[in-house]
């Protein structure tokens, strides 16, 4: 794992989990909530929740939220930038089957070279998208049909001017 890659893995892997915790205690005190309104009076009931809603968290429960979101938001943004420049491709690329491939294989855009990411495995898996340039490719063969992924890196492995 790149080192760049892991702040922002561990603070998505906190936010989901601080999101089930919140989730849960959330449907906890629902529950419990629900069984006191039965087991009890109303007015205890309320007067439970105006005390629970009156007192204040801590200050650095508090702090450490925002300073999280904070950075949490800025990692976001800063992956979903975009940049004008192509990335930095030392290897030669050659155009088949309605896209650019580098000697492994890898797909890349027409327009900025940029890696393609399958736009749907679940659906059509010969449409891909740059996150760049947010232009859709689609693998086709001479003949029209579409392509997966694994059927046209065969069929460039076949061609004669395949390393």
């Amino acid at each position: 794992m790149h080192l760049k890659a892991i702040p922002s893995k561990s603070l998505k892997w906190f936010a989901n989990h601080l999101f089930g915790a919140i989730l849960g205690l959330s449907l906890a005190a629902i529950f419990a909530a629900w069984g006191a309104f039965f087991s009890s009076s109303a007015k205890r009931i309320l007067g439970y929740a105006i005390q629970l809603l009156s007192t204040p968290p801590p200050l650095w429960a508090t702090i450490s939220l925002i300073l999280l979101s904070a950075l949490y938001t800025s990692l976001k943004i800063r992956q979903h930038q975009k940049s004008c420049n192509p990335p930095n491709i030392q290897e030669e690329l050659r155009e088949e089957l309605g896209v650019y491939w580098n000697n492994q294989y890898k797909l890349r855009c027409l327009k900025c070279k940029w890696p393609l990411k399958c736009a749907s495995k679940n659906f059509d898996s010969s449409t891909f998208w740059c996150s760049n340039c947010n232009n859709k490719h689609e693998l086709r063969d001479k003949n029209g049909n579409h392509l997966t992924e694994a059927q046209a890196i065969e069929q460039l492995k076949k061609l004669p001017t395949s390393q």
